[in-house]
């Protein structure tokens, strides 16, 4: 019976390619739309739980949380260093670190900042870069990969994307990260007086730097309760300092809250594709059902035969299930396959979002769209082969 369907599907080869073509586009694009909506909106949210409080300069909020949680979007700007002392002596405050981006590369952000900020994260190879010791590095994985990196080697980041502008002084390789499947794996980290070396004189040791001379990005801050945040971002959102006979005008924003507006407008979108995913789903119905009866009706001589020459309406019936079951299963599996293919193609895309896709990642919702779109394939060849079979007044 199996060999049989086989060939009849090779016979009808032209019908059976559209049907797979019409269950490949709708179960694909529906199992993609979820995962990368769901992957985004895990590695969005993951990141915000880590800080209670998020103070820089002042300016968009959104941009402010990005850049420091998932190295995205360009740094607002800087403030005194003294103002990651105060808050990281305040009896408020359970941890302040302080963050600063500068420089890339290969493309890949560079991030100063102290140990503390790799805290919780897994490393594959090496240890963390010591506090009180200057040009040291943990990449990520994927910089790592990428660019050949091990344990011990020395890189030279640049100011700019142009190959030639490459500092002088190297950065050694202390530690690489295991692989997360977040914005961890696309960045270089490492102590924040580092950078601030890389822009002064080369061959200076760092040692005698004069901190409040300096500035950060920001400062990442856990409270010892949520309530202690809110009175901080009551403190510290629009305060003005001076340093240096400079003006700098503050900014504190709480993470959640921020993710919580990103998501809502990243939900919007959502919707739209899974009602594109439900229209095309309800036009997968309607071909195959058409398709269906069209193999149907065709293949009414077929079944006469059949019939004729003894076979039973029940493993006619039996046949066309077969066939039917079979071009469900391969085009589900086909979306499947599409699907993680196109996880491929878009993780640069999403990564500029701050997210890395995973694409072993798998949801069980994406497993009940492939079963269900499977039902609907085999669903109107069961209700034609009852129908056919009430209809057969030599039926057994």
């Amino acid at each position: 019976m199996l060999k049989f369907a086989l060939k009849n599907m090779a016979i009808k080869k032209v019908q059976v390619i559209l049907i797979i073509v019409s269950i490949i586009i709708s179960a694909s694009v529906g199992v993609l739309a979820f995962n990368i909506s769901s992957q985004v909106s895990d590695g969005i949210t993951n990141n915000a739980g880590y800080y209670s409080l998020i103070v820089g300069p002042a300016g968009s909020k959104t941009q402010l949380a990005m850049n420091t949680m998932y190295f995205t979007e360009e740094p607002l700007g800087t403030i005194p260093y003294s103002v990651y002392t105060e808050l990281k002596n305040n009896d408020k405050v359970v941890k302040a670190i302080p963050y600063a981006m500068a420089d890339n590369y290969n493309g890949n952000s560079v991030v100063g900042t102290t140990p503390a900020f790799l805290e919780g994260k897994e490393l594959s190879d090496g240890a963390l870069f010591a506090e009180n010791k200057t040009c040291q590095a943990v990449v990520g994985a994927r910089v790592a990969k990428e660019n050949g990196l091990k344990v011990g080697d020395t890189i030279h980041t640049s100011h700019s994307a142009i190959e030639g502008d490459k500092h002088e002084k190297g950065i050694v390789v202390v530690g690489i990260l295991e692989e997360s499947y977040t914005s961890f794996d696309r960045v270089v980290f490492t102590q924040i007086e580092t950078l601030w070396e890389m822009h002064e004189h080369e061959g200076d040791e760092g040692d005698g730097h004069d901190h409040d001379s300096h500035g950060v990005c920001a400062i990442l801050i856990n409270t010892l309760n949520p309530t202690y945040a809110v009175q901080l971002a009551s403190e510290y959102d629009g305060k003005i300092i001076t340093h240096d006979e400079e003006a700098f005008t503050l900014q504190a924003v709480e993470p959640m809250e921020v993710v919580r507006g990103v998501l809502d407008e990243a939900d919007d979108t959502k919707y739209i594709v899974f009602v594109l995913c439900a229209i095309i789903l309800i036009m997968n119905i309607i071909v195959i059902s058409i398709i269906t009866l069209l193999n149907m009706y065709h293949s009414a001589k077929e079944i006469s035969l059949m019939r004729l020459i003894g076979i039973s309406m029940k493993k006619i019936n039996l046949l066309y299930l077969i066939q039917n079951s079979l071009i469900g299963l391969v085009s589900t599996l086909l979306a499947f396959g599409a699907s993680r293919l196109c996880l491929i193609f878009m993780s640069d895309y999403v990564s500029s979002m701050g997210v890395v896709l995973d694409i072993g990642k798998v949801y069980l919702p994406e497993i009940l769209i492939l079963l269900g779109i499977f039902l609907i394939s085999v669903i109107p060849t069961i209700i034609c082969t009852f129908v056919m079979a009430k209809r057969d007044s030599l039926a057994e």
